[in-house]
């Protein structure tokens, strides 16, 4: 449907009458509104509505992200009062006859402020530091085993560093989108988003319905990275001016409003100090973060914080170990999800000090991490519930020819290029929140068809093909005769389409609802005269096949599924099937996924221009359900972690306060001439112990340590050690001739 165009996205939802809305920003990053002139809006032609702070009215107490019933991008409501706090912020909206009028009448409303001194960047803020405690349960401040201090001290070999990311933003390919309608007092919303239940939750908790009075429907999303688990503010002025204009009013964002009212993944300062034996055996592990957030967001546990330490506590083996947090408020959109977030922060800083360690060691970056392995998480004491770590790393090696490498950097070259390999650990927790699926076969003529339904969201990630195919097996009908439904709140409950969570909790709850309807139709089969008696007895083991129950003793005949549903006078039968939620760990296990990248660079020494010329990387994310997809999956993971690490970065002018490059010509992703070969592959373990199926999430995994691998790989190329994010030629180029760590970077210390 996608490639014909049959696939219909939000913004493209038509109702009759439709109004569009356009969006007023502030331009001032701190400040109040002193002014607001609308009339000149008001008198343009088609104008309908506009919206301010002055005649929004009341909103109701929405939910926040830590209930996880719904979410909003900032805890501020939209046009709440006079006060601004961040260049962007809506100070109006717009609703006209056409998208046209709309954006002219925009351009015509008067705003006059009152400024205040403002933030943009964290050295810019570092008196409003403050340390937060938790992020969504997880303890931030951890201390681990003996002194910390005292066994840095004893350490024969030290490593302090400290790595750096900039602010970043998920800038999926489709813009957010609403278009709301109403019918008298139900409320109707076509959303871009990966949360129609989490939408529905925070629309009528704002204007003071039913939840059952409000549906959303999202039944294609043109991707997310995390941009669109919250509820946007664009969504509910539209569906409150559909309210007031008894219409349907669609609301669209400009890229660059995209761009600075979505959250984004905040800047990062990670220090890294390691303690380890000649030997290559860690000893000590501190890891300090310094983000940031909003200037009026809470630090309560409730808001946003890239939870990086999360997963340095875990993947190496290490008696002492400690994590301190600090978070400083800034005059920007609040931080939010985006594709791995805290992993993907995380394993960039991490894999390069390991990679830094193995450099001062003198020893093979892969033995390094292999003499550190671990099957016991060391934050818990438990052992991962799967875990082949090792298998990546050696089917890794041997598929990129990771032998060959010759250890020196600068020591291998291609003619003019000078050429660098590295590698890293991927990594990326296992999440399960819990699904609710049913399954409905309907007799259509002489057969029948099986319909797979569940309110989750296919984000461009393939859940309408996972959902047929393993509705298809629990069946025993062939694809063709298997429909998915996705995306509407007035289907079976379902969690938000992220952590790589929605197949380890749907596929599972898929397969219960198949088994209970296999279990029926034997039943009704045994009770059917001249029927297939002792089926019932059989409904554990007994297979169904070709849309049929097979000739089989003690079955004294065949009979189809259309035959059975005609006998006893049917048109359908349904069952549903449920997964219960399950946290990150359980009391005996932790649940994580692990892989390996190895990667090829070249780079022109005269203008340091950067290519990955080659990626080889590995998975353990269990039992692989569809192929294809989980491939495209791992795929567009390894392309974002190439952005990443040589592109991406959302600049904010000090003097102004305001994005400097909110739009696809300033803020960089990669394109096709940036990415190079993929090979990928995965160990197909199933994991039983995380869930019934076996498989676990593999949509984020792909981007965590691919930034290392390459920043890796470009020192061994040139022997410059980049420690900010994204490296970019400049910083190959100006680096000291000595090609020693850039002035004020921390050195290696121990070595000899």
């Amino acid at each position: 449907m996608k490639v014909t165009g049959g696939a219909r996205y939000a913004a493209e939802t038509r109702f009759p009458a439709t109004a569009h809305a356009a969006l007023v920003g502030s331009t001032i990053p701190n400040g109040r509104v002193v002014r607001l002139d609308v009339a000149a809006a008001e008198r343009a032609p088609g104008v309908l509505l506009v919206l301010t702070h002055e005649n929004r009215g009341p909103l109701g107490e929405m939910p926040t992200s830590a209930d996880w019933t719904g979410m909003t991008p900032e805890r501020r409501p939209p046009l709440e009062d006079a006060r601004i706090h961040r260049y962007g912020q809506y100070v109006a909206m717009v609703v006209a006859d056409t998208p046209e009028q709309a954006r002219y009448a925009a351009s015509l409303v008067q705003v006059a402020y009152e400024r205040a001194p403002f933030a943009v960047a964290m050295e810019q803020a570092l008196e409003t530091a403050d340390v937060p405690r938790q992020v969504f349960g997880e303890e931030l401040q951890v201390q681990r085993g003996a002194s910390l201090a005292g066994a840095l001290a004893a350490a024969e070999v030290r490593l302090d560093v400290t790595y750096a990311t900039p602010n970043e933003h998920p800038c999926a390919l489709e813009p957010h989108a609403s278009v709301a309608s109403w019918d008298g007092d139900t409320l109707t919303v076509y959303n871009a988003t990966q949360w129609v239940r989490g939408d529905r939750a925070v629309l009528a908790a704002a204007l003071g319905l039913p939840q059952e009075k409000v549906r959303v429907l999202a039944p294609f999303v043109g991707g997310m990275f995390g941009s669109k688990v919250a509820t946007g503010w664009h969504t509910v002025l539209a569906a409150l001016a559909a309210l007031r204009l008894k219409r349907p009013v669609r609301a669209v964002l400009t890229r660059a409003q995209v761009l600075t009212n979505v959250g984004h993944r905040t800047e990062t300062v990670q220090r890294f100090e390691l303690g380890a034996t000649r030997g290559g055996t860690l000893l000590a592990l501190r890891h300090h973060t310094r983000v940031h957030t909003a200037a009026d967001e809470r630090l309560d546990g409730e808001g946003f914080l890239e939870p990086t330490s999360c997963t340095s506590r875990l993947l190496y083996a290490c008696p002492s170990y400690e994590a301190t947090y600090d978070c400083v408020r800034l005059n920007v959109m609040a931080p939010g999800w985006m594709r791995a977030p805290g992993e993907a922060p995380c394993m960039w800083a991490l894999e390069s000090a390991m990679d830094e360690l193995a450099l001062v060691l003198r020893m093979d970056p892969v033995e390094l991490r292999r003499r550190n392995h671990t099957d016991i998480d060391p934050h818990r004491g438990a052992p991962f519930s799967s875990k082949h770590l090792l298998a990546c790393y050696e089917r890794g090696a041997e598929r990129f020819g990771w032998a060959q490498r010759t250890p020196e950097p600068g020591s291998m070259r291609d003619g003019d290029a000078l050429v660098g390999w590295g590698m890293a650990t991927a990594t990326h927790p296992a999440w399960l929140m819990g699904a609710t699926a049913r399954v409905r076969l309907e007799r259509r003529g002489t057969g029948v068809r099986a319909v797979v339904s569940t309110a989750g969201v296919d984000v461009g990630t393939g859940m309408y093909t996972m959902m047929a195919l393993v509705a298809a097996e629990g069946l025993g009908l062939p694809l063709a005769q298997v429909t998915a439904e996705l995306g509407d709140t007035r289907l079976a409950p379902c969690p938000p389409a992220g952590g790589s969570n929605l197949t380890a909790s749907t596929a599972p709850a898929i397969l219960d609802a198949c088994a209970a309807l296999r279990r029926e139709i034997l039943a009704l089969a045994a009770a059917t005269p001249s029927g297939l008696s002792g089926a019932a007895d059989q409904a554990g083991e007994l297979p169904c096949a070709e849309g049929s129950l097979p000739r089989r003793p003690p079955l004294a005949i065949h009979i189809d599924y259309a035959e059975l549903l005609a006998r006893i006078g049917r048109d359908s039968l349904e069952a549903e099937g449920k997964t219960a939620p399950r946290s990150l760990h359980d009391d005996r296990f932790t649940f994580q996924s692990f892989g390996a990248h190895f990667v090829e660079v070249r780079v022109h020494p005269d203008i340091g221009r950067i290519r990955v010329s080659r990626v080889v990387s590995v998975f353990d994310v269990g039992r692989v359900l569809n192929a294809k997809a989980t491939r495209s999956q791992l795929i567009g993971g390894i392309v974002f972690g190439i952005g990443q690490a040589l592109l991406e970065e959302l600049a904010y002018d000090g003097a102004h306060g305001q994005p400097i490059n909110a739009d696809l010509a300033g803020y960089l992703v990669p394109v096709h001439a940036d990415v190079p070969d993929i090979d990928v592959s995965w160990l197909d373990e199933p994991d039983l112990v995380f869930n019934a199926i076996g498989c676990r999430g593999a949509g984020e995994i792909g981007i965590t340590g691919v930034a290392a691998a390459i920043a890796n790989a470009v020192h061994h190329a040139t022997g410059v050690r980049v420690r900010g994010l994204p490296i970019t030629p400049e910083k190959l180029l100006w680096a000291p001739a000595d090609r020693q760590p850039a002035p004020g970077a921390s050195r290696p210390q121990g070595a000899g």
